[in-house]
């Protein structure tokens, strides 16, 4: 008779385990969260009305917290202000990319940007941005953001046998700065459906004078 043998099993943890968040996982946390705050508050309030302590409290950390990521509440504010601009580039790509040539890229993105600027969230940003960062800091930021876009825009253009006046490249600095016109009149009365008309159909005639 054989004698019976026995397994002997290690029990195992059926659940795997979650891996450790780092110090920069947590960082990156925090400072999404304070951001999503601020933007909330900024938009909801304005920049003058909100403190510091609220954007802490609202993210769910402490104002030590708050500091050691921003140094200031211009800073947060320069944070949510790149990040809109990113999102506004994303936006406009996204709808020039429905149109056949350069003509109509350049049109439908115009397009897209006049109505981004009637989102009332976006609008308080775009009107508060100079004050709050300053002219010059904040037509940079705006530049870095839209120039390029423009810039390659033109380029096509030209490859496409579309008459460029001028530079190209000085050319896309002064269409960005009409561009920045209408938006900022549309931007001051969100809510006003007649004007925000007026001022894309202005720029679509403008646009079309152009470049046909």
């Amino acid at each position: 008779m054989t004698p019976a043998t026995t397994t002997t099993t290690t029990p195992t943890d059926a659940s795997p385990r979650r891996p450790r968040r780092t110090q920069a996982d947590r960082s990156a946390t925090t400072r999404a969260a304070l951001v999503k705050a601020a933007r909330e508050l900024f938009a909801d309030q304005g920049f003058a009305a909100t403190s510091r302590d609220q954007i802490a409290q609202r993210a769910g950390v402490t104002r030590g917290a708050l500091y050691h990521h921003f140094e200031s509440k211009a800073a947060v504010f320069a944070a949510i202000a790149a990040e809109l601009e990113a999102e506004l580039v994303e936006r406009v790509v996204a709808a020039a990319a429905e149109g056949e040539g350069v003509r109509a890229e350049l049109h439908l993105g115009c397009r897209a940007y006049m109505d981004a600027c009637a989102d009332p969230t976006i609008a308080r940003f775009l009107v508060e941005a100079p004050a709050v960062l300053g002219a010059a800091a904040s037509r940079a930021l705006d530049a870095e953001a839209c120039l390029p876009l423009l810039e390659e825009g033109f380029t096509r253009a030209e490859a496409e046998g579309v008459a460029v006046p001028g530079d190209p490249g000085v050319a896309a600095a002064l269409l960005l700065g009409f561009l920045n016109e209408a938006a900022g009149l549309i931007a001051a009365a969100p809510f006003n459906r007649a004007r925000r008309v007026a001022v894309t159909d202005t720029v679509d005639a403008w646009l079309t004078k152009l470049f046909g």
